[in-house]
């Protein structure tokens, strides 16, 4: 169960700090798209919390710990109910 949440939190933060370091390339050679991989690669940093607890609830789903499945489900959507909360005017 280690391997696919690590793996998880490896491509997240890895595809966030990608996006982000290409932004500062774009931005220090001026080109437009600068804005829009900043704000890919913050989405990809903030998304990488919820992926892990999807991750996490399917692992131990499939390892037949479905409590721990269960918790790991009301957290990932307790973290989506505040985050929508948070969003909405």
């Amino acid at each position: 169960m280690n391997r696919p949440v690590s793996l998880a939190l490896w491509a997240g933060t890895f595809a966030g700090v990608a996006l982000c370091l290409g932004a500062a390339v774009a931005h220090a050679a001026a080109w437009p798209i600068a804005p829009r991989l900043a704000r890919l690669g913050v989405l990809a940093i903030l998304l990488t919390p919820p992926l892990r607890l999807a991750v996490t609830a399917g692992a131990f789903w499939r390892a037949g710990r479905r409590r721990y499945a269960a918790a790991a489900a009301i957290v990932l959507l307790a973290l989506v109910v505040a985050a929508i909360r948070a969003a909405a005017p």
